[in-house]
């Protein structure tokens, strides 16, 4: 659609509903006046309405709009975040002008989504601007004097004088802040006051391109439907993206809209995420035994194996075996042996010489205590014999974890699949002959 026809649908649309109001009004009056009382509320009542139609004509409706553009102002960082009665400057971020750094950042979104501040009361304004078509906001083409979607409303004098209100609404304030306002006096040694003033804004929009992101990892059908298969223990074409422990801070209270109109989107409502530092968890005491070691990895290794079953699941279901299919495979298989080294050194973190009474001299004691001294236990260790033993074990524990009785695969791609656990056991191998 064309942004000149989207305009007159836009402007069509705010009349129809300011229309249904003006119905509703008049229809509770016919239940509750007299005849008498109810004729001459329809006489003002029909004039009100040709009133609201007159308007509502493209060329008086745009005019309006021109002159309350200037109640308003296009930003991407705001003010009215930090109380909604600051009366400072916000800004618009030029994106293409400031380059991105290693952080997330306003500079870090592809295209910057506008805010608007100012009168809720304009905010009908803000939207018009902010109508696009083919990635052509009318606010891009107002800020370029270009008037080509507004001709089929007015005289080229008309278009003028809308092109000169609506710019009202782009125009740069000198930067001013608030009492209202947070301010941050940074220390500048070099500077002759000593400091620098710092007023912090919101990043408005930044902040919206988070919570659509959240939103749509929670909320969205793809989303549902991937949790759905998760809870019936079925294989997913897509994973699930889950934000842990979010917090939501509100804006606005009741009115949302005072403070920006993409707040009032929102809701009010921003994400915050956990800005804690990782802890550690470390094992408090080490594998009892050998079996005891290769028990908790599988149990370790649970949500892995449960994925990679449903993977294979689906594809003989679907009767796929390609390169893809293949690749997907190898790729899961290789993610075990991953969390066999990791699962592994949270126990070689262990105090030295735990594995002597639970283990004695074996190929995992040589692997999961490294620390160890005795002499045994060194000869055995430093001859690496140990690596191929121990890279069997992982195999054989993967093979017998990978067991279903709702696969079907052939004895041919069984075979694969064992030699693709074997290779893996074979890398593994390799690896801690070069670790040692």
């Amino acid at each position: 659609m064309e942004l000149t026809d989207k305009i007159r649908q836009y402007i069509a649309e705010r009349c129809a509903a300011k229309l249904e109001a003006l119905e509703k009004e008049l229809a509770k009056a016919e239940k509750e006046l007299s005849a008498d009382a109810f004729a001459v509320f329809r006489l003002d009542w029909q004039q009100r309405k040709q009133a609201l139609l007159d308007s509502f004509k493209p060329d008086a409706w745009l005019t309006d709009a021109a002159s309350r553009a200037k109640q308003i102002s296009l930003v991407s960082h705001a003010i009215k975040y930090t109380h909604s009665d600051a009366k400072g400057t916000s800004l618009m971020l030029v994106a293409d002008k400031i380059s991105a750094s290693g952080y997330l950042s306003s500079c870090s979104l592809d295209a910057l989504k506008a805010d608007v501040v100012g009168n809720a009361a304009a905010l009908d304004v803000a939207n018009l601007l902010l109508l696009e078509s083919d990635g052509v906001r009318l606010l891009d083409m107002i800020s370029k004097d270009d008037v080509a979607a507004l001709q089929a409303f007015g005289s080229t004098e008309q278009q003028a004088g809308w092109l000169q209100g609506f710019k009202e609404a782009l125009k740069v304030l000198d930067p001013a802040s608030h009492t209202l306002a947070k301010q941050l006096y940074f220390p500048v040694p070099e500077s002759e006051s000593g400091y620098h003033l710092l007023a912090p804004l919101a990043a408005s929009s930044l902040n919206h391109a988070v919570y659509q992101q959240i939103q749509h990892s929670r909320f969205s059908d793809e989303a549902k439907a991937a949790r759905d298969a998760r809870r019936k223990d079925l294989y997913w074409h897509e994973g699930t993206c889950d934000y842990l422990s979010l917090a939501i801070q509100t804006f606005g209270g009741t009115k949302p809209q005072n403070i920006s109109l993409l707040n009032s989107q929102r809701r009010g409502r921003s994400y915050l995420f956990n800005a804690q530092p990782p802890v550690w968890k470390t094992l408090d005491k080490p594998p009892k035994s050998i079996e005891d070691f290769w028990f908790k990895y599988r149990r370790h290794i649970r949500a892995q194996v449960r994925d990679l079953k449903g993977f294979l699941e689906w594809a003989d279901v679907q009767q796929l075996n390609n390169i893809h299919i293949r690749e997907k495979r190898a790729e899961m298989v290789s993610a075990l042996v991953d969390e066999f080294y990791q699962y592994s050194a949270r126990i070689q973190l262990m105090s030295p010489g735990w594995s002597a009474e639970a283990f004695g001299v074996k190929p995992e004691a040589c692997w999961l205590d490294p620390g160890r001294t005795d002499d045994d236990f060194l000869c055995e260790r430093e001859g690496k014999g140990w690596c191929k033993p121990l890279a069997l074990t992982f195999g054989r524990v993967l093979s017998k974890a990978m067991e279903t009785k709702k696969l079907s695969m052939t004895d041919a791609e069984t075979a694969h699949f064992k030699q693709q656990i074997q290779r893996e056991a074979y890398r593994l191998m390799i690896d801690l002959e070069e670790l040692v």
